[in-house]
């Protein structure tokens, strides 16, 4: 009897920690007190007192609309990264763990999203950012991963089979460990048009005909057909395993 509940249980535990989202109470209010401090001290003067952002300092919002669009369907995970690589730009400041959690819980709160157990390092991949009817497509432009089929559309060139596109912060070039999770990832049922391929150099589509592979960039959205407009194209595996 025992055995049986466990074997039931544990995969339902799983499903709901890869559910949770910024409206599950993803961090404490004392992290979001703390995190207002730093705020005010080291990113207040670029994007603004209110977080409304800084026009003369190219400085984007962190609150509102924009910064929902920016970041929905994204972990925390990413936007912790962008601080606490990139932040504070015009200050030799250097950001620890801490001080980056209590940032990410200070937006959080100005976002109005609810206040719950605190932020953990470990906890950011897991939370994912999306408005409270749940989650969208991806905004026009957006940059992306997808992992599909490629096959041959006339002059065209397309990856088909593929699932739900991921969004990145950067097209940079793909890491070993990012290729292998790539090459395990399940196929889907969407179909993404392969746009500006010549900008590959000497990329040629004919010999990965039907490998599983991996794109990057820019996601364009249209009436009849969607579009990656391609700044990487990797294989990832010589079958597409459908």
């Amino acid at each position: 009897m025992f055995m049986r509940f466990a074997i039931v249980l544990i995969p339902a535990l799983l499903l709901a920690a890869e559910q949770k989202t910024i409206w599950d109470g993803a961090y404490s209010a004392s992290q979001a007190t703390d995190g207002q401090a730093t705020y005010t001290q080291f990113c207040a003067s670029c994007h603004s007192v209110n977080l409304n952002g800084g026009a003369n300092q190219g400085a984007p919002p962190l609150k509102g609309d924009k910064f929902m669009e920016n970041w929905r369907e994204d972990s925390l995970e990413s936007l912790y990264t962008k601080i606490k690589t990139t932040m504070p730009r015009r200050d030799e400041k250097v950001l620890n763990e801490k001080e980056t959690l209590d940032l990410v819980a200070y937006i959080l709160q100005s976002n109005e999203f609810p206040a719950g157990s605190a932020l953990t390092a470990t906890a950011l991949p897991e939370i994912q950012i999306q408005r409270k009817e749940g989650p969208k497509p991806l905004p026009n432009y957006a940059i992306v991963k997808v992992v599909g089929c490629l096959a041959q559309d006339g002059d065209a060139w397309s990856l088909t089979d593929v699932a739900q596109p991921t969004r990145l912060r950067t097209s940079d070039k793909a890491t070993p460990e990012e290729l292998k999770a790539a090459e395990a990832k399940a196929l889907g049922t969407l179909t993404f048009r392969l746009q500006n391929l010549a900008m590959l150099g000497a990329f040629n589509p004919e010999a990965h005909k039907g490998h599983k592979m991996m794109a990057k960039g820019p996601l364009i959205r249209q009436s009849n057909i969607e579009r990656v407009s391609v700044t990487e194209l990797e294989m990832v595996a010589a079958a597409c395993g459908k």
